[in-house]
């Protein structure tokens, strides 16, 4: 009865300490079952039992997701391990803890977790499990943003790799820098450790062909060593025969002796025809045991032959998709550099505005940008969302920013309604839509403060696009719709309409956001969208903080969003307070 009455206690207990998450029965049955015999055998003072089990129920909480139980039971694992002075054992609990956190985006406290262990592996000195302890650091790092640090114990396992002599960790670690120098825009120090990255996964990949060619050939000599076994046991079958047709031939030769000289002929006719019979046994024997070698030979042969065509077929193959996407991701790079040269910088926006931009590609180049232009004592802002994304929407966006600035400061057209009016007919002419059937075109979002020594008028166009404004007074979002229409377009309905002008005024503590489609129509795993409402509240909440930490803000919830998701368009927000 009191051991019923445990096991109903541990349930509850288990049930109140996975916050919130259903465990299914069957598993909280095992982990109540580890549980007990985790009690039970810290009573009894056995701590090896105890250290068994705690690993079973925290492996068992890990492999199911239920992470703070998962870390409960490992801090278990990781005192017994401290009790019994077991330094590999202190070392895998303490990675194990480290590499939960990471799991769970806890990043700070995966790096001390696994800072402990790297310390660990430095008192044993342990070459191997420091090169491990510092992949996993820097991967965290980079995880968190944290590129510098990330580079920082990268070149570090770097150079004990190479003492190790251990290229698959070097190769690791080269990965990690190129990708770390390309998200901080140094693209020359990213291809450079990309080189020598994909030259270290070449050479480890040559390796591994090469040992599937030796277990190839191993695999032959056996089948022939087989074959020469076979030969040999034929042989003594053989003799064996020979022999035992001797002995009769012997025996029936001395009977007849002692009978008739008829029989004795007829013995010796016999004893003839017995050997032809095995002259002619052994002659098959040898006939096909050697088309049976000539069989084996040829296949032996064909096979080799199309296992070495195959594998230079793909070597050739693999080096030039190697060079294929060399050649395109570095083109790719130098396109994004040059989209990059064409977006205003933070110092234009920061002369008139306190402001923040959140500009993220779905690919390495982007449909969306935004542009940026101070004429006649006007300032223009414009988000504009092109057609595609990727390399197709690059070029709309190098287009649309080339035919902006010409309207603008070529024709000295300013006011903004007329700007897409002509903007729209320069696309059609541009992309010929009148004549083929081209449908590219963009969405815009258009603000001009029409003087700039009195930045508290405006007007807004836009053209499939709104502007949202946060009005500091009453503590509410203000969304001014644009116009029911894009720019572009093959079937251009509606043409003969104009794009219409909005007169806003703008307070010194209200803040303006420009915007493309995509963070509001980015989906989570569950197909759900971020949606606008979501942004408004957001943007309410925090409307006191300062428009570097709205930004962060925003990123980091759209980042708890997506879970981990794919981005499904590029996404350009953009927020302005007067200064």
């Amino acid at each position: 009865m009191n051991r019923v009455y445990t096991y109903i206690v541990l349930l509850l207990f288990i049930s109140r300490i996975s916050f919130g998450q259903q465990i299914p029965d069957n598993i909280k049955t095992e982990l109540a079952g580890y549980e007990e015999q985790i009690t039970k055998f810290k009573n009894e003072g056995n701590k090896n039992l105890e250290l068994e089990y705690s690993n079973k129920a925290a492996f068992l909480c890990w492999n199911n997701q239920f992470f703070d139980l998962a870390i409960k039971h490992f801090e278990n694992v990781l005192d017994i391990n401290k009790s019994l002075g077991n330094n590999n054992g202190i070392l895998m609990a303490t990675n194990y803890l480290g590499m939960i956190y990471s799991e769970t985006e806890k990043y700070n406290k995966a790096i001390e977790y696994f800072k402990n262990g790297l310390s660990i592996s430095r008192s044993l000195k342990n070459k191997s499990d420091i090169v491990s302890g510092l992949i996993n650091i820097a991967q965290t790092y980079q995880l968190s943003g944290n590129f510098d640090e990330s580079n920082k114990s990268s070149l570090e396992g770097i150079s004990i790799s190479k003492e190790l002599t251990d290229i698959k960790s070097q190769r690791t670690f080269y990965g990690i820098i190129a990708e770390n120098y390309q998200k901080l825009g140094n693209s020359g120090k990213s291809i450079e450790y990309f080189d020598l990255f994909a030259s270290l996964d070449k050479f480890i990949k040559n390796q591994e062909i090469k040992d599937i060619k030796n277990q190839s050939a191993s695999e032959v000599n056996k089948a022939q060593q087989e074959k020469a076994i076979t030969e040999k046991e034929l042989i003594k079958q053989t003799d064996k025969l020979k022999i035992t047709e001797d002995s009769l031939a012997v025996v029936e030769e001395l009977t007849r002796e002692q009978k008739m000289q008829l029989e004795l002929k007829e013995s010796q006719i016999k004893a003839q025809e017995a050997q032809l019979k095995l002259e002619r046994l052994w002659r098959s024997i040898l006939i096909y045991g050697f088309l049976a070698i000539l069989i084996i030979a040829a296949l032996l042969l064909f096979l080799y032959s199309k296992i070495r065509s195959q594998k230079t077929q793909i070597e050739e193959q693999r080096d030039k998709l190697d060079l294929q996407n060399k050649k395109i991701n570095s083109s790719i790079q130098y396109a994004q550099n040059i989209q990059q040269a064409i977006l205003p910088t933070t110092k234009q926006l920061d002369k008139h505005f306190d402001s923040f931009i959140i500009y993220k590609p779905k690919d390495i180049v982007s449909g969306d940008f935004y542009w940026y232009v101070e004429f006649n004592d006007r300032v223009y802002i414009a988000s504009i969302d092109c057609t595609g994304h990727g390399v197709p929407g690059a070029f709309m966006s190098m287009i649309g920013n080339r035919l902006l600035n010409e309207i603008v400061i070529e024709k000295n057209i300013l006011e903004p309604a007329k700007i897409l009016s002509m903007l729209n007919d320069k696309i059609i002419i541009a992309l010929r839509q009148n004549e083929t059937e081209n449908e590219d075109g963009m969405d815009v979002c258009l603000l001009c403060f029409e003087d700039i020594k009195n930045k508290g008028k405006a007007i807004f166009t836009g053209a499939k696009r709104s502007l949202l404004i946060f009005r500091n007074e009453n503590k509410a979002i203000e969304e001014i719709k644009g116009d029911r229409l894009s720019i572009g377009g093959s079937k251009n309905e509606n043409r003969d309409k104009e794009f219409t002008s909005h007169q806003i005024i703008i307070n010194s503590q209200d803040i303006v956001f420009l915007s493309s489609d995509g963070l509001t129509d980015q989906n989570n795993a569950d197909r759900k969208r971020f949606g606008s409402q979501r942004l408004n509240d957001l943007v309410i909440q925090n409307s006191n903080k300062q428009l570097p930490d709205l930004k962060t803000i925003i990123e980091k919830e759209l980042d708890n969003f997506q879970q981990g998701e794919e981005q499904r368009d590029d996404i350009t927000f953009i927020g302005l307070k007067i200064k």
